[in-house]
């Protein structure tokens, strides 16, 4: 349901929309043709006066009239006087070279003024790097930049969705399929850490901290992503894994406009688990196992995918923004409600957005002061995974209710004892999981002309958010029967308060264009957490909101905690770009950091970056190749950190024992060590090669980027085991390892046809990178190999191992060969001993894809347009969780399995882990499909209505088995698709776009 603010803005909003038509929109006698012969026969004679942007009188500007060779030049002062051959149904298009065409109807004006823009070829295209801008031309770096036009449509519920398949060598993956309280995975040239952060930086409007989530879509102007090392280099320790630049809209100096937008989305399941139905599993006992119908059947037909599920949830979102002024005071307000729905009953995200940007200019123009602010208040109910899992693995006949009461146990419930075996019904109705988000962030930037080409900035900014999340199991929820009501709630309190500042010049010198700027920037960041627990309650009506009453607290088995963290950065950095003749084109840039986190010998570092450019089709002697528009050649260097491993972690820390002891007559706590001390701790380093080439050709209708990188990351964290003594506890966090990554990247851009009515864009990204752990031991701290990827159910073992000298993501397992004659598995014997054991073991996987592509396509037909975005993905595996313990005999009767068990009915082992289990995850997906339509109005209150159909995720070509290839790849056990997940979507959408 749509809140009542919502439903004010909406009743609003139309009110604005009738009225404005009532008043200025309404149809004049003057204004109705009275015949086609009439207008003909009226002949008669428009005049204006034609400038630029500044108001200047524009000379020899053609005024055409449309279809004709009617036209006139306009003269010395700007302005032009046409007699028109048609009537009022008459266009005229004024051209001028340098500038952009502009096409106008004429109806029943006699006067009409234009003011044309300069046109901006695509290599002036303005691209925002750290801490300033510059234009595609200049760049000398790997910066992938994407503007609102760009941006796909459709059910958003995150902004890194606009970047998924637009940016060559980013790879966004939503793992958590289509929760809506599910976040994005993002990884950028591979895998760099073991222990560190492995996301890009994300600054909005030049402030770090914030939650991109709680940026809406519509209010974003671009996205500009700095993806090597010396582009990156300029934000230091934080700088590794690239950097997510976002740029909220402004104002338009002089414009004032109203915005509207609206979209409803309905989602609908895009692969169900392929389990058997009720009747197919009873076919299977009377086939397989007859003598079990008593005990396996209980005589029921359960769809427990279905009961724990929603048939088509309904999502929605509104959007209103307002924006004018004038040069000297502008701004713009919106106010973004969104509401989805998920599949998972009992799951939905809530949120109501606000952002209030301001432009200020003072003293003639020299100081100029941005205030940015944004509010944002979510509420959130969730899914536990857990109950995806139950309702995958429940017996098909088994009911979903008791009969008659129930059991004074397990309430209405049916009941069926076994490990890690419940009714996920039962989990569903018997728990409360909501979370409550509010987040502020504001900041104020001014800058100050203190003479030509020469300003000082300064920006103050504040970033604070809390989060209250709270759980309540009643007394029937079947894993803690016997609890009678077990409540739980967390708190976390968030701040970042930063500032900066900055003095830069730019200036020509003839041939020679120099920018140079320095800063200083000032970092505080701070955490605080509260959690507590509760249970044996009275009643459930209260959930957690009345946890103080739960009889385990009086009992001494209630369990609270609090916990406290800051952490300062501190830089001084400065960046000089210098351009000769638009031909050579040189950057360097340096960054001194200092960060509390690290250890006493290294809290502070440098981090310098150097690219260069050659504009070769610049070159004179390129002056008679027409053909092409532009070749560059780049090339860079830089080194950037990783800073992000958390508080305290290079001090000696004291925490609470386990145990107490008694001395005089009282208990004493005890205090033990919980880390080693390590002064020599640091930022994993970065060293990063990048070679690229840019070029377009053809009037720019056919354009591509290709880039190569190398970049080696060394000094890696990751936690070692210790002796104790001499060292005060068992393991420490410490800097060893050195892991390489190197790829090759290529976007191409295309224009194939256009002409008046006609425009068909293409775009394509292609990506391939390679990983390879050099090293993570060193003489002080040894390590043979890392297990990952642990399997707790039955099996108890590990399927991932990290070696020295092998890529990260390898799957280690025994590879399956077959069956037998009689239906046994039979696996590769590596070292001749019976059995099948660790020595069998061998690489059997990788996780990471060898090529990441996408393919998109717009279509425009006169106000008709129409796009898609194909994805794909190469070479990567991935590991079955569902079929490893589902697919046999093992579990029968008392589990649920997969109804491709059947295809090996002879096989009757237990579950067990190999290579069967290992696929390839190659896939192609119809990510986006749009069809949209722009009217063309003619009325002079709604300058702009566009409404558009969109699918998402339409469908998946692969030959994998499960639910889904497009699986997690973060962290040191990436490729699994988990039984424990959220189930994935295809979504339809409808919206609508309307400007005043």
């Amino acid at each position: 349901m749509i809140s009542n603010f919502t439903t004010s803005i909406l009743v609003r909003s139309c009110l604005i929309v009738f009225a404005g038509i009532a008043v200025h929109g309404s149809l004049r006698a003057a204004d109705i043709p009275l015949s086609v012969s009439r207008q003909q026969a009226a002949s008669r004679t428009v005049a204006g006066r034609v400038t630029d942007a500044a108001g200047n009188p524009l000379v020899g500007v053609s005024v055409i009239e449309e279809g004709t060779a009617n036209g006139v030049s306009t003269a010395a002062d700007g302005t032009y006087a046409l007699e028109l051959l048609g009537g009022d149904d008459a266009r005229l298009r004024f051209s001028f070279i340098g500038y952009e065409d502009q096409e106008l109807a004429v109806g029943t004006k006699s006067t009409i003024d234009v003011r044309l823009a300069e046109s901006v070829t695509e290599m002036d295209n303005v691209v925002v790097i750290g801490y300033g801008t510059t234009t595609k031309k200049e760049l000398t770096g790997s910066v992938s930049s994407l503007k609102s036009d760009n941006f796909k449509t459709g059910n958003i519920t995150d902004p890194l969705q606009l970047l998924q398949g637009q940016v060559a060598g980013l790879n966004i993956v939503r793992a958590e399929g289509g929760d809506p309280n599910g976040g994005m995975e993002v990884q950028l040239r591979g895998m760099t850490t073991m222990a560190g952060g492995a996301s890009p930086l994300v600054v909005i409007d030049g402030v770090v901290g914030g939650d991109l989530s709680n940026v809406s879509p519509e209010d974003i102007a671009s996205i500009d992503v700095l993806k090597d090392g010396s582009a990156a280099a300029i934000y230091g320790t934080r700088g590794t894994n690239g950097v997510i630049l976002v740029t909220t809209k402004k104002a338009r100096s002089g414009e004032n406009r109203i915005e509207f937008s609206a979209y409803v989305a309905m989602q609908s399941i895009d692969r169900k688990p392929d389990l058997m139905s009720a009747e197919e599993y009873r076919s299977t006992i009377r086939k397989y196992f007859p003598d079990q119908a008593a005990s396996y059947d209980y005589g029921a037909s359960t769809d427990w995918f279905d009961a724990i599920t929603r048939t088509h949830p309904v999502s929605q979102n509104y959007s209103v923004a307002s924006s004018g002024g004038s040069s000297k005071l502008n701004y713009r307000a919106s106010v973004v409600y969104s509401h989805d729905v998920g599949l998972v009953k009992k799951t939905d995200n809530e949120k109501l957005r606000g952002r209030l940007n301001v432009g200020q200019s003072l003293i003639g123009d020299r100081l100029k002061i941005d205030y940015n602010f944004a509010y944002t208040s979510g509420k959130g109910s969730y899914a536990d995974k857990f109950i995806m899992r139950q309702a995958v693995l429940r017996n098909p006949t088994e009911p979903i209710y008791a009969d008659g009461d129930g059991d004074p146990q397990y309430g209405k419930y049916f009941y069926t004892p076994g490990i890690d075996y419940h009714n996920p019904v039962a989990m569903l109705e018997e728990r409360e999981d909501e979370g409550i988000h509010k987040e502020f962030s504001g900041s104020i930037n001014a800058s100050l002309r203190i003479a030509e080409g020469l300003k000082v900035g300064a920006m103050a900014a504040l970033v604070e958010s809390t989060d209250r999340y709270g759980h309540y199991y009643g007394r029937y929820y079947p894993v803690d029967i016997g609890n009678d009501g077990t409540a739980e709630t967390f708190n976390d309190h968030y701040r970042n308060k930063m500032l900066e500042a900055t003095i830069d010049y730019s200036g020509t010198f003839g041939d020679h264009r120099l920018q140079i700027i320095g800063g200083y920037s000032f970092s505080e960041e701070l955490t605080e957490s509260y959690d507590q627990m509760n249970y044996k309650f009275d009643t459930d009506i209260f959930g957690f909101h009345n946890i103080g009453s739960g009889g385990a607290l009086q009992e001494g088995l209630a369990t609270m905690a609090s916990n406290m963290e800051k952490n300062r950065l501190i830089a001084f950095f400065g960046r000089a770009m210098y351009n000769f003749r638009d031909r050579y084109l040189l950057s360097a840039s340096v960054r001194y950091e200092g960060s509390s986190r690290f250890g006493d010998n290294h809290k502070w570092g440098v981090f310098p970056a150097v690219s260069a450019g050659w504009r070769i089709s610049s070159e004179p002697w390129m002056s008679e190749a027409d053909w092409l528009n532009e070749l560059k050649l780049r090339a860079g260097f830089g080194i950037t950190g990783n800073q992000e491993i958390g508080n305290y972690r290079s001090l000696s820390i004291l925490e609470k024992g386990s145990s107490n002891f008694y001395y005089n007559g009282k208990w004493i706590s005890t205090y033990e060590p919980g880390s080693n001390p390590n002064p020599e701790l640091r930022w994993e380093r970065k060293k990063e090669l990048n070679v690229g080439l840019d070029a377009s050709v053809l009037d720019n209708r056919l354009s591509f980027t290709l880039d190569y990188y190398f970049r080696r990351t060394k000094d890696l964290l990751y936690t070692y085991s210790v002796p104790v003594p001499p060292n005060l506890y068992s393991s420490t966090f410490a800097n060893v390892g050195t892991i390489d990554n190197s790829g090759i990247e290529l976007t191409i851009a295309s224009t194939p046809v256009t002409t008046r009515n006609f425009r068909w864009d293409l775009g394509a990204t292609v990506s391939h990178n390679r990983n390879e752990l050099v090293r993570f031991s060193n003489d002080q701290y040894e390590m043979v190999e890392i297990k990952t990827g642990y399997f707790a159910d039955d099996l108890k073992m590990y399927t991932m191992r990290i070696v020295e000298g092998e890529p990260l993501g390898n799957f280690w397992g025994p590879k399956f060969l077959g069956f037998d004659a009689a239906g046994g598995a039979v696996y590769e014997d590596l070292d001749g001993a019976e059995g099948i054991t660790e020595a069998d073991y061998q690489v059997i996987g990788n996780a990471y894809p060898d090529v990441l592509f996408s393919l998109s396509s717009t279509f425009t037909y006169k106000r008709f347009s129409l796009g898609f975005l194909l994805r794909g993905s190469i070479g990567n595996d991935v590991l079955n969780q569902s079929r490893v313990y589902y697919e046999g005999f093992g579990y029968f009767g008392t589990r649920n399995v997969l109804r491709s068990t059947l295809d090996h009915p002879e096989y009757r082992g237990g579950a067990y882990y190999s290579s069967r289990f290992v696929e390839d995850g190659s896939y192609l997906k119809l990510d986006n499909l749009t069809l949209g339509y722009d009217f063309d109005l003619k009325s002079k209150v709604v300058s702009k209505l566009r409404v558009y159909a969109t699918a998402q995720n339409l469908f998946t070509i692969t030959g994998y088995k499960g639910l889904d290839p497009e699986v997690s790849l973060s962290g040191l056990q990436p490729g699994i698709d988990w039984y424990d997940f959220y189930p994935r979507t295809r979504t339809f959408v409808l919206g609508v776009n309307l400007a005043f």
